[in-house]
Order: C-alpha cells, then sequence, then structure tokens
C-alpha cells in the first residue's frame, strides 16, 4: 500500500475530505524518506507542507524556494502551489482549508479555519508501519552506529573530557552521513545522575556511558552503551544484570502484546520482581520510534496497538542504568534489535524457551 493510499484509507475512516502535513516527520513518512522537506533543522515545520485527497497531492511552497523543491527535492507528479513567503502561506493553507467541509491538519497553521480538525491517533498509528525499504535502511543505520562506537572504542582513555568524546563521536557520525539529535557522555558518578547526564568539561575517570538518539532520511534509532577502564568492579555487573534482564522481558513483551499498555504491564512485573517497581514511573521504558519518535510510549493502560513491522525502542532505567535498544517488530511477529550487532560484547539473558542477548560492559 502506498502512502497516498494509507492517507486515502484514513480519509474515508476519519470523515474528513483531505489531510494536510506541515510537520516534517510527517512528510518524510508520505516520501518514505526520499523527500526531505527541511530548510532548518531545529524546526518541526517543513519548508513545505502538503495537502492531499482522494486525487491529489499538493506542495504549498514560498515563491522563493519554490524552483529549488520543484527541481530538486519533490517528485515530478506533485502539484506545486507558490506563496510569496510564510505568512502568504499560512494564509493560502487557511483558504484552502475553507474549500473542504472537514480536513485534517497536524498542526495548528489553520486553526482560524471552523472545519480544522486536528489528525487523529488513528493516522499516526499507521506512521508506525515500515516497509521493506525502510526497514532495510533501519537496520544499515541500526548496525553502522553501534559499529561507529565499537571502532572509537580503542580511541578512548582516561582523563580525556565529556565534550571532548562528545565532540569527536558527532564528527564520525556526521562524516557516515548519519544525523545525531541526541549525544550524552557521562562518566562515573554522573552516569546515574540523569536519564540525559549532558556531556561536561569532567574528565574520565573509569567509567563511561555513552546514549545517542540517531537519525537518516527520517527514520530514528536509540542506544545506550558502557565501557569501563580494566576490570569491572561486580556492584557495575549486578546493576547491568539487573537493566540487561527487564531489556530482555521488554522485548519479549513486545513479541506477545497485543497494545503498549499490555507492553507496560509486563516491563512493571519484571521491575516489582526486582524490587524496584516505583523505578518504573520515574521515566519511561520506551515506546514507538520510526519517523514519530516517543509520540507512543509503554504506558499504563494504552490501547494503542503494537504494529509490525514496525520499530520500537526499549530503554528500561533501573539504578541509575539503562539497557536500550531499537527493536524491529517483523511482521513475523519476531523481534530483532537493529542496535546490536556482532562485536560490541554480550550478555545471554535466558527467559522460558527465549535466549536474549543484551550489550555488556566493553572493557578497555
Amino acid at each position: 500500500m502506498t502512502r497516498h493510499e494509507i492517507v486515502k484509507e484514513y480519509i474515508a475512516e476519519a470523515s474528513v475530505e483531505a489531510v494536510m502535513l506541515t510537520r516534517n516527520s510527517n512528510i518524510q513518512w508520505f516520501f518514505e524518506g526520499e523527500v526531505d522537506p527541511r530548510i532548518d533543522t531545529s524546526s518541526d515545520f517543513g519548508g513545505f507542507w502538503l495537502l492531499i485527497t482522494d486525487s491529489m497531492v499538493i506542495a504549498l511552497c514560498p515563491e522563493y524556494d519554490c524552483e529549488r523543491i520543484k527541481d530538486e527535492v519533490l517528485p515530478h507528479d506533485v502539484e506545486i502551489l507558490s506563496c510569496s513567503g510564510l505568512p502568504s502561506m499560512i494564509d493560502s493553507a487557511s483558504r484552502l482549508c475553507s474549500k473542504f467541509e472537514h480536513i485534517a491538519v497536524d498542526s495548528d497553521v489553520s486553526s482560524s479555519c471552523s472545519n480544522y480538525v486536528p489528525l487523529a491517533e488513528s493516522f499516526y498509528e499507521r506512521t508506525q508501519l515500515l516497509n521493506d525499504r525502510e526497514i532495510l535502511r533501519l537496520r544499515v543505520v541500526g548496525k553502522l552506529s553501534e559499529n561507529i562506537l565499537c571502532e572509537f572504542a580503542p580511541e578512548l582513555q582516561p582523563g580525556m573530557t565529556e565534550i571532548e568524546i562528545e565532540k569527536v563521536l558527532r564528527a564520525i557520525f556526521i562524516e557516515s552521513g548519519l544525523e545525531i539529535p541526541t549525544l550524552c557522555v557521562a562518566s562515573d558518578e554522573r552516569i546515574s545522575k540523569s536519564p540525559y547526564p549532558v556531556s561536561t568539561a569532567k574528565k574520565v575517570s573509569r567509567y563511561l556511558m555513552l546514549r545517542a538518539t540517531i537519525k537518516k532520511q527520517g527514520l530514528t534509532v536509540s542506544l545506550s552503551r558502557y565501557f569501563h577502564f580494566g576490570a569491572v568492579p561486580q556492584e557495575i555487573e549486578q546493576k547491568h544484570e539487573r537493566a540487561s534482564g527487564i531489556a530482555a522481558k521488554a522485548a519479549v513483551a513486545i513479541m506477545r502484546a497485543k497494545s503498549m499498555g499490555e507492553v507496560f504491564a509486563e516491563i512493571k512485573n519484571a521491575y516489582i520482581s526486582l524490587n524496584a517497581g516505583n523505578e518504573i514511573m520515574s521515566y519511561s521504558p520506551g515506546g514507538s520510534i520510526g519517523y514519530t519518535q516517543n509520540k507512543f510510549l509503554f504506558s499504563p493502560d494504552s490501547q494503542i496497538a503494537v504494529k509490525s513491522p514496525a520499530s520500537y525502542a526499549i530503554g528500561p532505567r533501573i539504578d541509575g542504568l539503562f539497557s536500550e535498544d531499537t527493536v524491529l517488530l517483523n511482521s513475523s511477529g519476531t523481534a530483532e534489535f537493529v542496535t546490536l550487532g556482532e562485536d560490541f560484547p554480550k550478555v545471554k539473558v535466558r527467559l522460558e524457551s527465549f535466549r536474549v542477548h543484551r550489550p555488556w560492559i566493553m572493557v578497555i
């Protein structure tokens, strides 16, 4: 099913006549990651917007960038409506919206229109599904991300600062054609202080965490990896064993569950079995990722369906440590860790008939 057909299916279900997409993630999803609508990467809004009906796809473009977008960005079968600038785009969007009895929009750019309807959750559930080409790209990005960390590991040394490590890693990811919206480098006692320990000028002593969100053509993966200079203390090993066990149970739960709420319940039970039931409420253990990162989280009583093929981030945090990876739930119902390659050290977690590999601590 093409993305246009998926939108048309939503139009019929939601009893609207058209859909307008203004946000980068939704536009990238519509074009299967092959079109980049961004000019300002810090903005949620695309450099052009899409109006989609049963019979046509129209791009609203600012006049000053219309020629580039037409020649270099958009497919030739997309019609283009030129506007004099951003205010004109908003006015044009409002005029277009006024022609429909009901139009679903992914932002409030046309909130002045009485026929404005926000896109429902059922639309975003559809965006979780990946096609074969996107699955291949997800696997490539996932393995490449971990390989970069593995290849960089021999360069790590005590005395390097967190920010120095981040600068070099960012350059390597960018050189590899990847975007890295989030990269946290934390060492020693800072590792357990926050889920997002932003890199500082602190020098690394013995223990290091790298936590990253990586993006390619709109698709996102996330992972966390730990490194230690010299023998790992038993206390740290025990904490990683606990986190690895919960992550393994989360992966099995994704294969079995019908809803995000069911996955959360299984993860919560894993926390409770370790006498840490209160910790799950302090930080989300994961959720959907793909094009719309964190749109749907594993949360209590969530009725959002677990989809396949689709990607999910699992990142339980216990004792201040993560066991974080990106999982592809295949159409066959099997879970595949796309960010877990061959070279990083692993530990095997046994769950019933399953043997789940989780990343361990790399000793340097």
